[in-house]
Parts: C-alpha cells; structure tokens; sequence
C-alpha cells in the first residue's frame, strides 16, 4: 500500500510530470525557460551534490580471467 500525504491524497509520481503544462511545471521545480540562476545552481549542487554517475572500473585482467571461468565438461 502507497502512503498518503497529509492531505489525502496520493503521492506525485514522475509521470504527473509529463501531464502538467510547461508554466506549472517551471514553478513547481523553481526554474525558468532560461534555466537556473547561478546562486540557485549552486545552492542544488551543494544540497543534492553533482548530477553524474559513478562508472565502474573493472580491471582488465580479472575480465580476461572471467572468460575461462566456468564449469568444465568432459
């Protein structure tokens, strides 16, 4: 079972995103057509940290030994 806000009603998912016109959406997430201020920008970076995905690194030879890794049938 979802939880209700306090209001009642159900929670926003991200595809109540898609529906809503342009305007409210700008509003709702503080932004503009020209995009975030450069103080705003900033106050994110450093509340949410950076927008990126840590990759990962898989060293090379392990990834050459996984190619002999399996059962052996004879």
């Amino acid at each position: 079972m979802k939880p209700e806000s306090e209001d009642g009603s159900k929670p926003e998912s991200k595809d109540d995103l898609k529906s809503i016109a342009m305007p409210e959406l700008q509003k709702k997430l503080s932004s503009s057509p020209d995009g975030l201020s450069q103080a705003e920008a900033q106050k994110r970076l450093t509340q949410y940290g950076p927008n990126e995905i840590a990759a990962k690194k898989t060293n090379p030879f392990l990834k050459f030994l996984t190619y002999f890794w399996g059962p052996i049938r004879g």
